[in-house]
This record gives structure tokens, C-alpha cells and sequence, in this order.
């Protein structure tokens, strides 16, 4: 039994709002809707991360370690100064046998840990309705959490230059 139809489930708990938005996640279901939106999500960051979105082809891309003593308060904080907190509702999957969902993004801010343990540690994709912002906690590889948007201050990665690029001598 998945997530949305257990309502005994322990994240149950913690939110007044689940709805289903109709589609499939299984199967490519949550990643065709990732592209769907505008979001790169082939695959392509795989290796280096364990992501579904191709971090390497997004324009601002940020990351850091999330697994570590203490972050439970300092996370939430900063993602109550983010730009997700202005939004009602984030769209998410959570297990093989649920539907894409959305859920209060408030809620997920107070609880972002649970849903991270509800996903089984095996990664967690959220996104605004529009796909304008969108971040991801890669899996129990790296704990890395990824986003186009600043969450932690100061951890905007680079893109690495060009392979091709000349330089001048």
C-alpha cells in the first residue's frame, strides 16, 4: 500500500492538505511530468549525483550536504526565506505506488525531514506548479540537496567551462 491511500502513514500526521493530481508517477509518469513543466529531467546528473534533473543544464543551480547534526531548524529556516514559501502548494511523488501529489508547501517546510524519510531516503523531487522552482535531496549516496534556487546562502555551484573554449596564450 502506498503513501496517499495509508492513512495511517506517519507523514499523514503532519499535513491538513494531500491531493492527488491524476497522473502516474510510475513508470516515467513524474518525470514526463517534470519535462512537461519545463524541467530538465533525463537523467544526465545520474552518475555524478544520483539526480533526476540534469543539474549540469540548469542556469542556477545550487547545492549542498543536507544530512548533518542540527539541520532539521537550520533547513527550514532557510526555506522559509526562499522563494517556495510564497507559493501555496509544491507537486511531488513519494512512492512507486501513488499518484504525483500536492501538498501545502508550508507544511513541507515544518516537515521537510519526514518527507524526505517517507521517500525511503531514495531521493525527493519538489516543484511549484509552474516549474519555475524546483529542488531535489539526491538519495542516500551524497545527501546532496540541489536547487535553481538559493537555499542555503552561498552555495551556488559553477558551470564548469566550455571543453572547447580557446584560451588566449
Amino acid at each position: 500500500m502506498g503513501f496517499f491511500n495509508n492513512h495511517k502513514h506517519f507523514l499523514r500526521q503532519h499535513l491538513s492538505f494531500l491531493e492527488s493530481t491524476g497522473l502516474e508517477g510510475k513508470e516515467g509518469g513524474f518525470t514526463s511530468y517534470l519535462r512537461e513543466i519545463g524541467i530538465n529531467a533525463f537523467g544526465k546528473y545520474w552518475n555524478q549525483d544520483h539526480s533526476t534533473i540534469d543539474w549540469g543544464e540548469i542556469e542556477n543551480h545550487y547545492q549542498f550536504f543536507f544530512d548533518y547534526e542540527g539541520n532539521q531548524n537550520e533547513i527550514k529556516e532557510w526555506l522559509k526565506g526562499s522563494p517556495i514559501y510564497n507559493y501555496d502548494t509544491l507537486v511531488t511523488w513519494l512512492s512507486w505506488d501513488d499518484p504525483i501529489i500536492r501538498i501545502k508547501t508550508k507544511e513541507f517546510i515544518e516537515n521537510w525531514e519526514k518527507f524526505n524519510i517517507a521517500s525511503a531516503w531514495e531521493g525527493i523531487i519538489l516543484t511549484t506548479e509552474d516549474g519555475k522552482y524546483f529542488l531535489e535531496f539526491t538519495d542516500d549516496w551524497k545527501y546532496h540537496l540541489n536547487s535553481n534556487f538559493e537555499i542555503k546562502p552561498g552555495t551556488k555551484k559553477e558551470k564548469k567551462a566550455a571543453a572547447n573554449k580557446t584560451f588566449k596564450q
